[in-house]
């Protein structure tokens, strides 16, 4: 149960701390007091999303705390599964910082919203003043079969085989789409690999290859060079190696005079046997550097479709056409293994089709048989609650499947005898919805095995002695779980075992919301003032002495 409300720095209120008390709380106040900012600052510490706006001082830090008892409600496992230590109380905290950032903690441990919001649906219900609308949403129906079916195992069990199969459509739908671009380019990838793979390239050939070409091109030039130069060395009336022989021949003879001579002498020596070999290679080449036009084309073409690839394909260099090669060669093969990979893939979604049918099934049967169930006893409660004539029946049709099943589910509902009963969408009006939602909410609650409810102004649309029945219901729920109601009945206000009164005051020349708790005395005045007005009579007096001498 919700033991402790504080509240810092939020909304219209400066600091706040309220107790709460097993039962029944009533929470009564004018309009505008800012009984529904309490709700407010407890949704945000449940997990609401917030911003800075929230901020009662702006450049201060907004902190809400809640403590709860969680004693006998089987909540260790959360706490194992995600680290937390568990302490009773448990406090809940969210704080807000001026630039809007939230953080949020359980026992002083930092945790994500996701977690404080699991937590949170395992300890209150919150039920908002504009909630009574969603009776009239498939998502709540659903929700409330699911929740007093069996606690909503079922559903869960649903949609984590939903989840699995959506994923499997999903990465299906991609691989399709995939091979469909694919096989669009699949032929224009085999001729360009075709192309590469016919050209058969080496890396280093483009270099190679030019330089054979630029030689054949040129022959006659280099032969008549090789040949020149060969010729001037060694067989030419000057020939130069002719000469060095005479000039090292003088130096040898000048040994005995002077013997450095012979040092000179021996290096022209050995440049003479250079240059001999020199002319050698020169006159051996020129015979074999000759035309030779077929030759000439093959490399010619040999080059230039190497070339032609390369600019093509936006390669710099052999290596790089080299590459592409390959990896043109991976991405024909990835079609191929695609095609396999989407066979094996439709077979596991055609598995876990059937597997998620079945659920499906079992989830549809389950609600029947909640409706059948459930039904009658809505239609007790409502007779109850001031429509003896009230009928209801709960229809669950096969519809389009989706994340909550495959059913289409139908809340048919009359107030008056001989009136067919139509969906309540249509047909019902707010008090009525009012106290349709009060039962379901109730009997979802008591099979949630709630700790705690809140109901904010559940009374909409009733007055009188219908009033005072959903009263009866509502201190009926609370002798199961702590319940906390906002509301503007006397009526139900007379039920309560603590009535907290809701106030607005101005310090330091702010208005802010403060919270009293009644004793018995002001309980009277104030369910008198419910009653008729801010002065009330001494009738008004006694008929609220009477109600709160009821409960």
């Amino acid at each position: 149960m919700l033991t402790r409300l504080h509240i810092r720095n939020y909304a219209i209120i400066n600091e706040l701390d309220v107790k709460f008390d097993r039962g029944l709380t009533i929470i009564t106040g004018e309009t505008g007091a800012g009984k529904s900012i309490l709700i407010g600052a407890l949704s945000l510490v449940l997990g609401k999303r917030a911003d800075s706006s929230v901020l009662y001082k702006e450049g201060e830090k907004c902190m809400v705390e809640a403590f709860f008892n969680v004693t006998n409600y089987d909540l260790k496992p959360f706490f194992s599964e995600n680290d937390l230590d568990f302490e009773n109380p448990t406090i809940l905290r969210r704080e807000i910082n001026a630039n809007g950032k939230s953080r949020a903690f359980i026992n002083d441990t930092p945790v994500n919203l996701a977690q404080l919001k699991e937590l949170a649906t395992s300890l209150i219900d919150i039920h908002s003043q504009h909630e009574v609308l969603t009776l009239k949403s498939a998502d709540f129906r659903t929700r409330f079969l699911d929740s007093c079916a069996d606690g909503g195992i079922q559903i869960k069990t649903y949609r984590n085989v939903f989840s699995e199969w959506n994923a499997l459509r999903q990465e299906a739908n991609t691989l399709k789409e995939a091979l469909r671009k694919a096989a669009q380019d699949e032929d224009y990838l085999k001729f360009q690999l075709s192309e590469l793979e016919e050209l058969n390239l080496k890396e280093g050939e483009l270099l190679e290859n030019q330089d054979k070409l630029s030689m054949l091109e040129n022959a006659e030039e280099i032969s008549g060079t090789l040949s020149q130069v060969s010729d001037t060395l060694l067989n030419s009336e000057d020939a130069l190696v002719d000469g060095l022989r005479k000039l090292e021949s003088e130096l040898q003879r000048l040994a005995n005079k002077y013997p450095t001579a012979v040092d000179w002498a021996n290096r022209i020596k050995q440049n003479v046997i250079d240059l001999e070999d020199v002319a050698e290679e020169m006159s051996q080449k020129v015979g074999s550097i000759e035309q030779d036009p077929a030759e000439l084309g093959r490399l010619a073409e040999r080059v230039d479709e190497i070339i032609r690839l390369m600019t093509k394909h936006r390669k710099q260099s052999e290596a790089e056409l080299i590459q592409y090669q390959f990896e043109l060669d991976d991405k024909l093969s990835s079609i191929s293994n695609s095609d396999e990979q989407l066979t094996l893939l439709n077979g596991r979604l055609e598995k876990i089709e059937s597997l998620l049918q079945v659920e499906a099934d079992k989830l549809s049967k389950l609600r029947a048989k909640e409706a059948k169930r459930i039904a009658p006893i809505l239609t007790t409660e409502l007779q109850q609650l001031g429509m003896p004539d009230a009928q209801m029946s709960i229809l669950v049709d096969k519809g389009e499947r989706n994340v909550n099943g495959q059913d289409r589910i139908e809340i048919l509902f009359t107030a008056n005898k001989g009136q067919k009963a139509q969906d309540i969408s249509k047909v019902a009006s707010g008090g009525e919805l009012s106290r349709l939602m009060l039962s379901t909410k109730s009997e979802m609650a008591s099979k949630a095995q709630l700790p705690a409810i809140i109901f904010d102004e559940i009374d909409t649309g009733v007055s009188g002695h219908v009033a005072d029945k959903m009263g009866g219901k509502i201190k009926e729920l609370s002798s199961s779980m702590q319940v906390l109601c906002i509301t503007h009945l006397p009526q139900i206000a007379s039920k309560a075992n603590q009535h907290l009164f809701v106030y607005k005051e101005e310090k330091g020349g702010r208005t802010t919301t403060g919270v009293r708790e009644l004793d018995k005395t002001d309980r009277i005045v104030e369910i008198a003032k419910m009653l008729s007005n801010a002065n009330p009579t001494e009738a008004a007096l006694t008929h609220a002495k009477n109600l709160v001498n009821e409960k």
